[in-house]
């Protein structure tokens, strides 16, 4: 793990009958199992479909569904099934709590869930092998934020949303993906396992959710364990309808910290590649809106978020008058943020609102309106 703490939480083992429960299921061997599995639910759509935009290839697969049943009907059953475990009302809390962080949600993600996820060679090698994030980074960047708009709009990822329908979309995505570098013949399976497999899924989730959730405390904000709950809950549905195996989709923010810990300490491995799409990333959003920040500081804010073991082997060294910058920023973040407890609901749906409008607006300059362009990017 990049930060001091985990390594040692690493070196002490579980230190519970409970947690040692979970660094079994989670261990090594058994994570390497994994990075076999990809989603066959997904996968023996996308053998038959033309890979293209998101909306497209869904809409194909509804049509298909209609006409042809099988396969295609299998896929839309599965996302559209809703696990026993699964409350509206408790994921709605999650939806309230990633509208009201949605800032720093954003600039933990670009700063840091990337930045960790570019140290881990085998997945990285996804984006290296398709060059999706060595061109137009920053749209790239823009269409994620729209990712995460979707998800969390009026109805949230109930069955029937645009936050379903996106996270859909985004299960083929991966699935086209997937076909295109079995069939370029330039994939390397016995050296990198298969391409977004399940280890590499559930390791997306954890950028969105668990990364992002300590970040945020990083940044000085104190973020309740109700809310790293109603966090973790909300992307533990994402991530089935993602197509994670629910043997994959931790049951609560201590069993995810676990998987946290055993998936990092397997897949870390720093190399020149992940460096520079790392450097790439912070260089290509300097100046970019929301944030309008300079790389430099971006820099900062990087060191301070991914932790001195990652900073140090990625080379991410910032001045020291940006590393003041950050220090201070990080200061006001935690005065204000420790009255929040007192300050109304109805004051905190208004800044969640807020802060809905403004992530709407920052993609909507960058790419067109968000309902026109319905995540079609990502091709």
């Amino acid at each position: 793990m990049p930060t001091a703490a985990e390594y040692r939480r690493i070196e002490q083992g579980p230190q519970s009958p409970q947690e040692r429960i979970w660094w079994d299921k989670y261990s090594h061997d058994k994570l390497q199992q994994w990075r076999q599995v990809c989603d066959d639910t997904a996968d023996v759509c996308t053998a038959q479909i033309k890979r293209g935009r998101p909306s497209d290839m869904l809409d194909e697969v509804i049509r298909r569904a209609k006409t042809e049943g099988g396969v295609f009907q299998a896929f839309l059953d599965e996302c559209h099934h809703v696990p026993g475990w699964v409350d509206f009302d408790e994921l709605d809390k999650g939806r309230r709590v990633f509208r009201r962080y949605a800032p720093m949600q954003g600039l933990v993600l670009m700063c840091s869930s990337l930045i960790e996820g570019y140290a881990h060679n085998k997945p990285s090698q996804v984006l290296v092998s398709t060059g999706r994030l060595q061109r137009d980074v920053a749209k790239r960047i823009y269409e994620t934020g729209q990712l995460l708009h979707n998800m969390v709009g009026s109805e949230g990822i109930k069955p029937g949303s645009q936050g379903h329908r996106t996270l859909m979309e985004v299960r083929l995505i991966h699935s086209a993906v997937r076909q295109f570098l079995w069939s370029n013949g330039k994939w390397d399976t016995d050296k990198y396992d298969e391409p977004i497999n399940q280890e590499d899924l559930a390791g997306t989730i954890l950028e969105f959710d668990f990364m992002v959730a300590r970040g945020i405390r990083k940044l000085g904000v104190n973020v309740s364990e109700e809310e790293m709950s109603a966090m973790h809950y909300y992307w533990r549905y994402a991530g089935y309808v993602l197509g994670v195996s629910e043997e994959l989709l931790t049951t609560t923010p201590e069993e995810q910290e676990v998987l946290a810990l055993q998936l990092t300490s397997h897949l870390y491995e720093p190399t020149s590649e992940g460096e520079s799409l790392a450097k790439a990333l912070l260089r290509d959003m300097s100046g970019q809106p929301p944030f309008n920040l300079s790389e430099d500081t971006l820099l900062a804010f990087s060191e301070l978020l991914v932790g001195p073991v990652l900073a140090r082997d990625f080379h991410i060294e910032p001045t020291m008058g940006s590393r003041a910058k950050v220090r201070l920023i990080c200061e006001v973040l935690k005065v204000t943020s420790a009255g929040r407890k007192f300050v109304p609901d109805m004051f905190q749906k208004l800044v969640e609102r807020n802060n809905h409008k403004f992530r709407r607006q920052s993609i909507e300059n960058a790419l067109g309106d968000p309902d026109s362009y319905a995540f079609r990017g990502l091709a």
